[in-house]
């Protein structure tokens, strides 16, 4: 196994003063009570972490707080853990936030638990007292997907009793199997703590939960759309190349102040994830519709309005839990990814959770909306596929895929292959109903059946209608031409009854007929194309042509005009000189009534000539005292 894959976090959890912090302190000498706060007060504030270095791997310790009053901080702490290593005190066992940290893990999947059980000097009778809390915490895991793996009694206090069980629970860590994590398909970091470090900047920490990201790289704040460059990255307090999931890492920063950060802040590749108000998901337990709850994901907390969207219970692949489809509308923009976990907590501590299902709202009526969401339950991407292509008739497209479904390209377009009706343009990543290269075919029909010399491309096409892809456009020029109903000539498709001999001299020829009616003030090039319907590199060809011929001279960029209008044109304005002594935009203006663009364009062009001089916008004759 490749260097550090086998590494894991483990979540310390557990009611207040059962003894978290001073496991920790068994295990790997730290004392995570760091702040004045913690150690005046006895309790664990905020989340505090620390690793141990084992035979086979490195393990990080994220301690959470287990005051009732601190879950956000646990909440926070647990997400991107690997395995909860629960903390019960055997002199008052199973307490409140014992269930609610039990419950909280279960509930953003998390698949192992270890419990060990302390304080057991206190017992008056350990073997059966022990036996009797062991019972009490399996009967809670009943309900749970999370699998207790074991229990293991010690009393921290009484040194020479707990060495070996101490060495035990170490061993177990070093060998319990590493639970199988989602990829989501990119790198993915969530923000727990930002602060400065003199000489270094900003640096942040938090834990990896997918992807890799190495020195240089170039990331992105989702929160506050901002990008930044990886200068440094630590794991396990020593400086590494690259951060990869399982562990906690500290990322140094650059092209950000620590003070624009906070936690919950979300870290990816830039381009991948788009921010809504609102998304669709599925809740694990009871949920009251139209209520505000706390909305946790990663480290970030906001607040949810829930909008239940079915009342019963829908089937899923997410565990055993029921699940109820719902929206959650926030005060600030989600940034999520498909079956994401997250939980949801009220001021009453009413405690459930569920997983992301549509992070990327569509305009879509409430019956379709529930059809979608059963199917992505169920991860039935066969079905989703189809309903999202039928909803979105101009195009579906799948450079979301992972952000939408938690899948990668490739994973993508082979799912679309296995689709009916349905046409994929590979390229741009955008499936079609095939009902829309008919739409396409009955298009081109009507341009030919009013314009039988049109001159059309894929290309051409794409630029009429914004929403078809060149493929598409492709597809139904194929057909038309399987159907004899267009022919194509020179690399452009033609009407069935065109009578164009040569397309050059056609295509040239018209345009000119179209500058020179226009005179002074002629149309932009692809208003011509579109006018007479023809593909804009033939349109291009033909101007390039007109201007080699010297026909037609270009002006500025998107202004050709006839040889002969531009003659007209000089002459006026030097007539214009030689009566006001100068020319500017508003003489020009009133002599023939053109928009800024053209007369800012004819007078650059006069700048040209060796007798003109431009002075504060004035276009003046170079003429020296003696009147030369």
């Amino acid at each position: 196994m490749n260097e550090g894959q086998n590494d894991i976090i483990i979540g310390l959890a557990g009611h207040i003063d059962h003894g978290k912090t001073t496991l920790i302190k068994a295990l790997n000498g730290f004392d995570g009570d760091t702040l004045k706060e913690e150690r005046q007060r006895g309790i664990t504030l905020d989340l505090s972490f620390s690793h141990l270095s084992l035979p086979s791997r490195n393990v990080a310790f994220i301690d959470v707080p287990g005051h009732e009053k601190l879950v956000k901080n646990m909440i926070a702490g647990v997400f991107g853990i690997d395995i909860l290593l629960l903390v019960v005190a055997a002199n008052e066992g199973i307490m409140p936030q014992t269930i609610e940290h039990i419950k909280i893990a279960d509930l953003l999947g998390i698949s192992t638990c270890i419990c060990v059980i302390t304080k057991i000097d206190t017992l008056s009778n350990p073997q059966n007292e022990i036996k009797t809390l062991e019972s009490a915490l399996i009967e809670q895991f009943k309900s749970c997907d999370m699998r207790l793996k074991e229990c293991i009694p010690l009393s921290l206090h009484k040194k020479a009793e707990n060495t070996k069980e101490i060495a035990y629970l170490k061993a177990l860590l070093n060998s319990v199997p590493k639970p199988q994590k989602t990829d989501f398909g990119l790198f993915l970091y969530y923000i727990d703590r930002s602060f400065s470090i003199k000489g270094a900047g900003c640096v942040v920490t938090g834990s990896v939960l997918s992807g890799k990201c190495s020195i240089g790289d170039k990331l992105y704040l989702y929160n506050i759309k901002q990008e930044v460059a990886v200068r440094g990255i630590q794991m396990h307090d020593e400086s590494t190349t690259h951060a990869t999931p399982s562990h906690r890492v500290a990322l140094n920063l650059s092209q950000v102040s620590h003070n624009n950060i906070e936690r919950g802040f979300l870290i990816a590749p830039k381009g991948y994830l788009r921010g809504f108000d609102s998304i669709d998901v599925g809740i694990f337990g009871e949920i009251k519709h139209n209520s505000i709850y706390q909305f946790y994901l990663g480290s970030s907390k906001l607040n949810a309005k829930v909008q239940i969207l079915q009342e019963e219970s829908c089937p899923h692949s997410f565990g055993t839990k029921t699940l109820t489809l719902a929206t959650l509308t926030c005060d600030k923009p989600i940034f999520s990814i498909f079956s994401q976990h997250f939980i949801l907590r009220n001021d009453e501590g009413t405690l459930c959770g569920g997983v992301v299902l549509n992070p990327i709202i569509d305009p879509i009526k409430k019956h379709t909306k529930i059809t979608l969401l059963k199917a992505l339950a169920q991860k039935d991407f066969h079905t989703a596929f189809t309903l999202l292509t039928q909803i979105h008739k101009k195009g579906f497209g799948l450079v979301s895929s992972t952000q939408r479904f938690c899948l990668s390209h490739t994973q993508s377009l082979k799912i679309a292959q296995g689709l009916e009706k349905i046409f994929i343009d590979e390229k741009s990543l955008t499936l079609y109903p095939l009902s829309q290269v008919e739409y396409l075919k009955t298009h081109i029909l009507e341009i030919f059946s009013h314009n039988k010399s049109a001159l059309l491309s894929a290309q051409s096409l794409t630029l009429k209608l914004k929403w078809a892809s060149l493929g598409l456009c492709q597809r139904a020029f194929d057909e038309l031409l399987d159907e004899g109903q267009a022919i194509y000539k020179n690399g452009l498709y033609l009407s069935r009854w065109c009578q164009i001999k040569d397309i050059k001299t056609y295509v040239q020829e018209r345009i000119l007929e179209i500058l020179t009616q226009a005179h002074f003030a002629p149309l932009a090039p692809y208003n011509i194309y579109e006018q007479l319907d023809i593909d804009k590199k033939v349109g291009d060809e033909a101007l390039k042509n007109l201007t080699q011929s010297h026909k037609v001279v270009r002006i500025t960029h998107n202004l050709f005009v006839t040889s002969s209008a531009l003659k007209s044109m000089i002459t006026l304005m030097r007539e214009i000189i030689h009566t006001h002594s100068y020319v500017d935009v508003n003489l020009l203006r009133e002599h023939t009534h053109l928009s800024r663009k053209y007369l800012i364009g004819y007078l650059e062009y006069l700048d040209k000539f060796d007798d003109i001089q431009c002075l504060e916008n004035k276009r003046t004759l170079k003429y020296n005292q003696k009147g030369y």
